[in-house]
């Protein structure tokens, strides 16, 4: 079954996106006069059209081979800087408009003889008014500073997100084991094979004994091929492997295609069912639990649940793998040691890890704990938009210690890509 954005949904996105650039180009003008010329208006419309150009191209025209090269890429951050500033500075402006609405209320201006007065005679240099004009005319490029930092710095930063946790029913065989995840990384226009191999890299120098990836791996199914050739070629330096569960944009590309592309590979995919990977320790993983309101959905958790870990015996030491961290209600309430997930990117724009954007979940991101069970929100190893600030992608990796309860970050390593 495919669950795929409806084109109702995709026409709501192009009008909103076509109504933020009328209103950027109705409010630079009042804004300041320095943005009223008709240069100025003609370099934003035709900045504008180049971007939605761009997108276009990216997105749903790009040739099966790939871009033309990677020079694209550049122009495809250009694109993303200009469209995602556009927001930012809607936001600006209307901020700004408030603000000087309140200031001409509530400002009491000074007789101009009086000020007329007290200046002097010749004044030299910069006046007051003409620093707070430029000021003014400046406020524009903030936002578009701002959306240039998240885009390129989102895309290019990256940190290893190192765990240790200790469990006092951990078996004495998997003390020390390590677990690496990575998730959403959304292989396509920003997560091409070359950052998929310094990925794969760092995960090698972790040293871990296997490799979960929970879900949303490929968005651009002509990388799907040679996605799967540098997995293949990297589950033999595990010692224990690679599982997999499926996430939802899996659903939205072709599930069907990726799924032979798995069935064709050693990754050991997890869809509502468990594995022993030896010493003790199970794998269990599920599906993506579509429904058509929030109900329907609780009632696929539960019942995918309870599949996944039918069977392990009791008490045996399981890690369970989803791809929506809604799933950790159903693992924390069968004490699960440790879950992992992903799926909200972290919100992508947060600020004291708070996402600033009008997406919430009940597990945003990181480490969550209830009792004697963890689990662990990953922000995403990649991204289907290229933007993020204060919440850089990650990958990570935990360390399984005997021993009371307790967790603690060893090390935080932030690497560019």
């Amino acid at each position: 079954m495919q669950h795929g954005p409806s084109y109702f949904a995709m026409l709501v996105i192009f009008l909103l996106l076509a109504g933020i650039m009328w209103l950027g180009g109705r409010l630079l003008p009042k804004w300041h006069a320095a943005y009223a010329g008709k240069k100025v208006r003609y370099a934003y419309w035709s900045i504008t059209a180049m971007t939605v150009g761009v997108l276009i191209f990216s997105r749903w025209l790009r040739p099966a081979g790939g871009f033309p090269g990677d020079w694209f890429r550049y122009f495809i951050y250009a694109a993303y800087v200009w469209m995602v500033g556009l927001v930012f500075m809607l936001l600006v402006l209307l901020l700004g408009h408030v603000g000087r609405l309140i200031v001409r209320k509530f400002t009491v201006t000074r007789n101009a003889d009086r000020r007329q007065a007290s200046a002097p005679d010749e004044p030299t240099g910069i006046t007051r008014r003409q620093f707070l004009q430029g000021f003014v005319a400046a406020v524009p490029a903030v936002p578009m500073a701002v959306s240039a930092y998240g885009v390129i710095g989102g895309d290019t930063h990256m940190v290893i997100n190192r765990y240790t946790l200790a469990f006092p029913q951990l078996p004495l065989a998997l003390d020390g084991f390590k677990i690496a995840q990575i998730s959403d990384t959304h292989i396509g226009p920003f997560f091409g094979m070359s950052r998929l191999d310094k990925v794969l890299a760092l995960v090698k120098k972790e040293e871990p004994q296997l490799l979960a990836i929970t879900g949303d791996l490929v968005d651009d199914l002509d990388l799907l091929s040679p996605t799967m050739e540098r997995l293949t070629a990297f589950q033999p330096l595990l010692p224990h492997g690679i599982f997999y569960c499926w996430g939802n944009h899996e659903y939205f590309r072709d599930i069907n295609r990726i799924r032979r592309a798995l069935a064709n590979s050693p990754i050991a995919v997890l869809e509502n069912s468990n594995q022993t990977v030896g010493k003790g320790l199970y794998l269990a993983g599920v599906d993506y639990p579509w429904g058509k309101n929030k109900q329907e959905q609780e009632a696929k958790r539960q019942e995918y649940f309870a599949q996944a870990v039918k069977g392990i015996p009791t008490g045996a030491f399981t890690v369970f793998l989803a791809h929506h961290p809604d799933f950790f209600n159903n693992s924390f309430a069968a004490g699960v040691p440790l879950s992992l997930a992903g799926h909200t990117h972290g919100g992508q724009v947060a600020i004291f890890g708070r996402s600033l954007l009008p997406v919430e979940y009940k597990y945003m991101r990181g480490m969550f704990r209830e009792g004697g069970s963890y689990g662990y929100v990953s922000v995403g190893t990649g991204h289907w938009l290229p933007l993020r600030i204060g919440c850089p992608a990650e990958i990570s990796i935990f360390t399984l210690k005997a021993g009371q309860i307790g967790q603690s970050i060893r090390e935080r390593d932030g690497i560019i890509l």
